[in-house]
């Protein structure tokens, strides 16, 4: 029945945010984590940990833009 299909819809969106986070904190830090070791500039590891947060929060505000100007 279609009438009872539970759609979790607001999970889905929970799980996509997440995953563009994560996946882009973790994406960007790996390449500056390379970066900074070929050319041999140290950096602590507060320096990582707020590129994370700010690549994951910049990915997350720029997909929300998108998505803002694709709806009617």
């Amino acid at each position: 029945m279609l009438s009872s299909a539970n759609l979790n819809l607001e999970g889905a969106l929970i799980y996509i945010a997440l995953m563009l986070f994560f996946g882009a904190g973790i994406l960007y830090t790996l390449i500056v984590f390379i970066v900074n070791s070929v050319q041999k500039k140290p950096k602590s590891g507060s320096y990582y940990l707020i590129s994370f947060f700010v690549s994951g929060f910049l990915v997350l505000l720029i997909s929300a833009l998108i998505l803002i100007s694709l709806l009617p």
